[in-house]
């Protein structure tokens, strides 16, 4: 059974976990198979991402954060999917002055994801 201090740490970086669970047919084990899932996927995507923030490669940092807008928005993420929208958004308006810092609420978003799912999971 998933702890109320899961759902609450969880919550700090937008993820509703007992809304998350109803979305999922109320099946808390698909739910977990599922945030597991993100996270073996998104791992690489993050890294792509890193790489494009760090050179200032607007195309890929573009594909790399759709993608994590996908992911992120289906298992209900938002401290990813967020920053993740508002990057792409941006890249398609050819407007760059704020992608390094929705890269960076993104990355940290994502790591401190991680590292709750790791300590409960």
């Amino acid at each position: 059974m998933i702890s109320k201090e899961f759902c609450d740490e969880m919550l700090t970086v937008g993820l509703n976990v007992p809304e998350m669970i109803e979305h999922f047919m109320d099946r808390e084990d698909m739910f977990l198979k599922y945030l597991q899932k993100f996270f073996e996927a998104a791992d690489s995507v993050v890294l792509e991402l890193t790489t494009a923030a760090e050179n200032e490669d607007y195309q890929n940092m573009l594909f790399a954060a759709h993608s994590l807008k996908g992911i992120a928005g289906n298992i209900g993420l938002n401290g990813v999917f967020l920053p993740a929208k508002k990057i792409v958004d941006d890249i398609r308006a050819n407007v760059y002055t704020d992608c390094g810092d929705d890269f960076r609420k993104l990355q940290d978003a994502y790591y401190h994801a991680q590292d709750i799912a790791r300590r409960y999971l």
